[in-house]
């Protein structure tokens, strides 16, 4: 028996018996499968639109379609070498768009942070 006799692939609207049991079910066709970022995006949008239809929106930022990173790839280093080797990386791979710097150089904390620690340095055991 060949797969084509019994394998049937049915395009359009489900059977009675199958779409039943789905009542409260959508498909979204503005969205594929296979896209994360805009499935996650809708995802954040339905639990956003919940707390705004529940009187909880005043106090909230305003929502956007896309986050701030959006689909791009993020690398952060830890001191600037990260830089040259991304140049690299990104030569190597024929990568368009080049990269682009979020923040700023050198790392500044925003005033209310607090970068002194509470806790007194140990000096070490007396020899």
């Amino acid at each position: 028996m060949r797969a084509r006799e019994f394998i049937t692939e049915q395009m359009g609207r489900l059977p009675d018996t199958a779409a039943k049991p789905l009542q409260h079910t959508y498909f979204i066709p503005g969205i594929k499968n296979n896209d994360a970022y805009h499935t996650y995006r809708l995802s954040v949008a339905i639990a956003r639109a919940r707390a705004n239809n529940g009187g909880y929106g005043d106090d909230m930022p305003e929502f956007t379609s896309v986050s701030a990173f959006g689909q791009n790839a993020i690398v952060a280093g830890f001191n600037d070498s990260v830089e040259t080797v991304l140049d690299q990386a990104l030569a190597m791979t024929d990568t368009p768009g080049g990269k682009h710097l979020v923040g700023t150089k050198p790392s500044q904390e925003p005033d209310f942070v607090n970068d002194h620690s509470i806790v007194r340095p140990f000096r070490g055991y007396p020899r």
